[in-house]
């Protein structure tokens, strides 16, 4: 991340834009602005942002669309805003790999406090750890930030990643959802909800277990939370 976070802002509303701009500004935060879906992944391709705030109701593009194109390309830690506020809505947001989801109207103090909770996220997760876990078929190298089941690469979104990684490196100690979401998200239960780890539990599941039933390595610990076994 560099010195003065560069933020690249996707939206639409003109009069949001502007708000955004004269908080992030006065944080110390560079802005760099796009009002449509192709303008974000120009931007997101010239500018190098360390965060983008992309609106999920673009003119051009659907933000799902984008979130899923910002994906492919160089890893960019990205924050929903959107008007949407239903259940579906935030999960399709979370499985597209969105590191967090805001919910318009939100304060200007929230914002900013999600910003840099989820830098702060992205810095320790990119810090190269000479660290290889190996745990009968599976092993998690953490430095690659690789997965392989039976020696075949598995593709995990990063939080996917950084979940698994983190019940992997304490095994067998169970963890509650809302400790997860502390430890892994830096996050709590008024900005996420418990169902956000249920639902990165059963992605993981479907993408390193023989049987995702009959989980071997994320355990249900029944009226606790989850453990890492192997």
């Amino acid at each position: 991340m560099t010195e003065t976070p560069r933020v690249l802002v996707a939206e639409d509303d003109e009069d949001l834009q502007s708000f955004l701009r004269d908080t992030l500004e006065s944080q110390g935060m560079h802005v760099v602005s796009a009002t449509d879906g192709a303008g974000a992944l120009l931007a997101a391709g010239a500018e190098a942002p360390d965060i983008v705030l992309l609106d999920l109701d673009l003119p051009d593009l659907d933000g799902l669309d984008v979130l899923a194109a910002l994906r492919r390309g160089r890893p960019v830690p990205v924050i929903v805003l959107t008007g949407r506020r239903g259940e579906a809505d935030r999960v399709r947001g979370l499985e597209g790999g969105a590191d967090d989801y805001v919910v318009k109207p939100f304060s200007a103090r929230e914002l900013v406090a999600r910003i840099h909770a989820v830098l702060r996220r992205s810095a320790t997760a990119d810090a190269p750890a000479p660290t290889v876990l190996d745990h009968g078929d599976l092993r998690i190298d953490t430095a690659a930030r690789e997965v392989q089941v039976r020696g075949e690469r598995v593709e995990l979104t990063k939080r996917e990643f950084d979940l698994l990684a983190f019940l992997a490196a304490n095994p067998r100690r169970v963890y509650t959802r809302e400790e997860l979401l502390q430890e892994v998200w830096g996050s709590s239960e008024q900005w996420q909800v418990p169902a956000t780890v249920t639902e990165h539990v059963r992605r993981i599941r479907l993408k390193v277990e023989a049987d995702p039933a009959e989980p071997v390595y994320v355990q249900n610990v029944r009226g606790v939370g989850y453990r890492f076994g192997s």
